[in-house]
């Protein structure tokens, strides 16, 4: 009787103990309070995502278009979506809500979503015995102030959905983006540059300039880059720009083709980076991580004159990867009194030199590298140079126009030593590459904060085969066959590895036992 009062006593005890326990995760539920323990924060809305809704002014509507049944490859971004808005909606304070279109037929749905700028998608899925294409909407409509504007999501893009979200919402709530000088070389207009120019034209309110007139003192200017010399005027300007506290972002390099020859660049703007400690070389910087490109329907080749590097520990570089450079030219420090100079993009300890100036290209080299003639050891092809500038047109007769600047004692320069990473990238892997341009800009404005939303998950998972290769310096041979035979290793290991655990476990279990049985006898 006394052990089941005791048994009693135990059970209510645990049963108030629990009903205490899930009254206050009850409550704890309807608090506005969230614990992210995951890597960089990634599923919490960063400084400039708060910033971006709480300064609403008006009420913002955002309206998710998704068809009836979404295809596997769209489950995660569904989910991802809902808690990121969700997360918009709390930050808001009552300014942004959010809200899904449903009971539509997907022909009502279709007129809806074109009418609102989304588009189809389609996807191959296995259905009734049969592979068919079946048609997919998923996207999400902005309404602010009588104003709308569409963004479609694809599946994968989870890395960049608040970025996107937060360029959204500060376009149509017309939030006041930094100023930002910006000069293109007439001569590149007709690249193809839009993705490049949508990302400058979404973060900053971009001043053009021709530096042919004094530029307009902006914090900091983007100059992609000089094919020939600059007139006296254009580089006195930019001179002066400097001297007077402007920062700059230099996209340049010493090397250019016409598609049949490989040339070293004439240019006085070399000259004038020296002047402020940088120095150009003349080779082609070569990595053995670089671009393969396909040879046929069963080849590929690689490219090592467009190394693929990883970002750095800086800022601007931090958990980018996957940025590729074209013929790109090494970056080393002229020693200047008072000036530092920083390297925060390099190339991998397994780096060449293309040299000058026949810039010869040895077939073996795309075909069956030589691991001998990747020994050199990383090349700077990012770097910051800050401190006491000199202006270039010091001791020269232009020194003597009126309101000449001479020094300045805070000037900053990030370089990187390719002009075309203004171009958009014909992989699609590659496609923002262009984010240390617009992270170099957010460093100099010290918007760290922007950083941090546009870059925080893009660094590759330690489980992505290339990253796990490029990491291990698995490079020779064929890339692709090298691949398949460590996907091959990591399944073998994973279906025998837990099978060996327990065999383990039931062998020393057993033994256990029998230790214990003798013991028993022995006792007996």
């Amino acid at each position: 009787m006394k052990n089941s009062k005791q048994t009693t006593s135990i059970l209510s005890s645990l049963l108030i103990k629990l009903g205490i326990i899930l009254m206050l995760l009850l409550v704890v539920s309807y608090l506005p309070f969230r614990i992210d323990l995951s890597r960089n924060k990634a599923y919490s809305l960063s400084k400039v995502s708060k910033q971006a809704v709480r300064g609403l002014k008006d009420n913002m509507v955002v309206k998710i278009y998704a068809s009836a049944e979404l295809p596997a490859e769209m489950t995660s971004l569904d989910r991802y979506v809902k808690d990121l808005l969700a997360e918009y909606q709390m930050a808001g304070r009552g300014k942004f809500h959010y809200e899904f279109i449903r009971g539509l037929g997907m022909d009502d749905l279709r007129a809806q979503a074109q009418q609102n700028g989304l588009k189809s998608m389609y996807f191959r899925i296995y259905e009734n015995d049969q592979t068919i294409n079946k048609e997919v909407i998923y996207g999400l409509v902005f309404e602010y102030q009588g104003n709308f504007d569409a963004l479609n999501l694809m599946p994968r893009t989870e890395a960049k959905l608040e970025y996107q979200l937060t360029l959204k919402i500060q376009k149509l709530a017309r939030h006041m983006l930094p100023e930002l000088g910006f000069y293109m070389d007439p001569r590149f207009e007709e690249t193809p540059n839009r993705v490049f120019m949508e990302g400058m034209n979404a973060n900053f309110n971009l001043i053009e300039t021709n530096l042919e007139s004094p530029i307009k003192q902006t914090k900091a200017l983007v100059f992609t880059g000089a094919i020939d010399s600059l007139s006296v005027s254009q580089l006195y300007n930019l001179d002066q720009y400097v001297m007077k506290g402007g920062n700059l972002v230099m996209l340049q390099d010493r090397i250019s083709t016409d598609g049949k020859t490989i040339f070293e660049l004439k240019s006085n703007i070399f000259p004038f980076l020296e002047n402020f400690g940088i120095r150009l070389a003349t080779d082609i910087a070569m990595d053995v991580f670089c671009d393969v490109r396909p040879a046929g329907t069963e080849t590929s080749l690689s490219f090592p004159i467009y190394p693929v590097l990883k970002g750095s520990q800086h800022p601007i570089t931090r958990d980018i990867s996957d940025i590729v450079m074209y013929m790109a030219s090494g970056i080393s420090f002229v020693k200047q009194p008072d000036v530092k100079f920083q390297t925060i993009l390099a190339t991998s300890p397994s780096s060449a030199l293309l040299e000058g100036p026949d810039y010869t290209l040895d077939p073996d080299l795309f075909q069956n590298p030589d691991p001998e003639v990747f020994n050199h050891p990383p090349i700077p092809l990012g770097a910051i140079v800050e401190g006491k500038f000199t202006s270039f047109f010091a001791n020269k007769p232009e020194s003597n126009t009126q309101g000449f600047v001479g020094q300045t004692d805070s000037g900053k320069i990030v370089i990187f030593g390719d002009r075309e990473l203004f171009i958009d990238s014909d992989k699609n892997i590659f496609v923002d590459r262009h984010f240390i341009v617009l992270n170099a800009v957010d460093w100099l404005l010290q918007r760290e904060s922007m950083i941090n939303v546009r870059s925080r998950h893009l660094q590759s998972s330690i489980l992505d085969i290339p990253y796990y290769m490029h990491k291990n310096q698995i490079v020779w041979g064929d890339q692709a066959r090298i691949e398949q035979r460590i996907k091959t290793g990591i399944k073998i290991v994973s279906i025998c590895l837990p099978s060996l655990l327990l065999l383990a476990v039931g062998g020393f279990m057993a033994l256990q036992r029998k230790q214990l049985q003798g013991d028993f006898f022995e006792e007996e």
